[in-house]
């Protein structure tokens, strides 16, 4: 039997059966979700929330492209699924992002691979069962493509709703070598019933090279941080930047005036480097942003002295400057070669992110043998103590999410489990700790 014809069995027998590697990965109890697959931006991708009822809510792709959404009760861990979109894509970018509002109904956004942007309401508070009509929106911009979506909401701001995502131009025939990619912001004052236009607040100056990769966090009163690059690493080197917004003004992380919030692009020239890729030479990409008690920012990016070495990094600001711990070379890419043995995202690692309610813990997927395990990983005065999530399992556990909103003592941490080969060939399912 060929490679390919293998793989193709494997697939079509995982959905057939909607049980995606599931009877090769641990313990059943365990499993969120089966056929579920989420990429690394586009957040919050999972929500605790307890109203009436305690709930997560998680949103994700399956592996016909549908976009879904996901609520598990707790502790009876009682699971109901809707389907926000039938098979837009097969896709993970296409990933929703979910916000509540004031009374517990539910917006959530999600948007093709460079297409269209979507928006949902539910129609009851903590119920994913009925929703109004889709809305599409393109928030005034007539030609340009859109990825991702990161709504925040700001207490100090009367509940504004900013929402944050990157598009990029379509082709002009007359000019087919220019590209320019932007991460724009819209905003809502009235509970997403109206949006304003976008506006444009990171840009690639016309360089198809030098993408604007975005992560963002909130204290949900006055401010947001970003974390964000300028250029993808199989692209460029791709430096690591930060900076905040308050009250219609950008910031330097020490607090220092960039520019007021007017509608133009932040010149990232100007923006200070958290990680200067030029400088060591090697290239680097963002994972995750939290804020520590103080309110300062504390993140995890990986760094790429080559391609099959994937070294996890995490920095906190102590108030004057930003302290960068190595953590761990994690192994290789999670993706498979392709036909002609190339890989084509070979930048895409396992994933350290952090848990937001204390981001003195982190949660991280590292190559164990052929297959990518889960750690805790836990900062006690100032020695890094780890242990184990998952092991010796008989298919790769990636993309770790700590589920937003929780300020529990043991967070919900949940996860792919299964075959990834590629952001539009996966058949996965989403895990949880419990």
């Amino acid at each position: 039997m060929s490679h390919k014809l293998q793989r193709v069995l494997l697939y079509c027998i995982g959905i057939l059966c909607l049980i995606p590697i599931n009877a090769y990965c641990q313990n059943n109890t365990n499993v969120a979700i089966e056929d579920g697959t989420w990429c690394w931006y586009a957040d919050p991708r999972a929500v605790y929330h307890k109203g009436k009822k305690e709930k997560i809510y998680f949103g994700y792709i399956n592996s016909k492209g549908d976009v879904r959404i996901s609520s598990r009760e707790l502790p009876s861990a009682k699971t109901e699924t809707f389907i926000l979109h039938d098979k837009l894509q097969v896709d993970d970018h296409n990933v929703p992002s979910i916000l509540f509002l004031p009374d517990g109904k539910i917006l959530t956004f999600y948007t093709e691979h460079n297409g269209k942007f979507f928006l949902r309401k539910s129609k009851y508070a903590e119920d994913i069962s009925a929703w109004e009509e889709e809305r599409e929106l393109n928030f005034g911009l007539n030609n340009e493509l859109i990825t991702y979506s990161h709504p925040v909401m700001l207490s100090h701001e009367h509940n504004r709703i900013y929402v944050f995502f990157r598009s990029r131009n379509k082709r002009d025939p007359a000019n087919p070598k220019y590209t320019n990619w932007k991460q724009h912001y819209v905003y809502s004052d009235d509970l997403g019933k109206t949006w304003t236009d976008a506006k444009p607040f990171l840009d690639s100056k016309g360089s198809y090279d030098r993408i604007p990769y975005l992560k963002v966090v909130s204290d949900h009163k006055s401010k947001i941080h970003f974390l964000f690059t300028n250029g993808h690493p199989k692209l460029d080197t791709a430096s690591v930047f930060h900076m905040y917004l308050e009250k219609d003004k950008f910031y330097q992380t020490d607090g220092s005036f960039i520019t007021a919030m007017d509608g133009r692009p932040v010149d990232i020239s100007k923006v200070h480097k958290l990680y200067d890729a030029n400088q060591h030479q090697v290239k680097s990409w963002i994972w995750d942003i939290a804020l520590d008690k103080q309110g300062f920012p504390v993140v995890t990016y990986a760094r790429y002295p080559t391609i099959n070495d994937h070294i996890y990094h995490y920095a906190a600001w102590d108030g004057k400057a930003w302290k960068d711990t190595k953590l761990i070379n994690s192994g290789k890419q999670i993706t498979s070669p392709e036909k002609d043995g190339k890989i084509l995202e070979e930048y895409y690692s396992g994933g350290v992110v952090l848990d937001h309610n204390d981001p003195s813990r982190v949660f991280l997927a590292r190559q164990v043998g052929k297959l990518f395990e889960i750690e805790e990983w836990r900062l006690n005065k100032g020695k890094w103590e780890t242990s184990a999530l998952t092991s010796k399992s008989k298919s790769s556990n990636v993309r770790p999410y700590v589920v937003d909103q929780y300020s529990g003592n043991k967070p919900f941490v949940m996860w792919m489990n299964g075959r990834y080969d590629h952001y539009t060939r996966y058949l996965t399912n989403l895990m949880i700790n419990r």
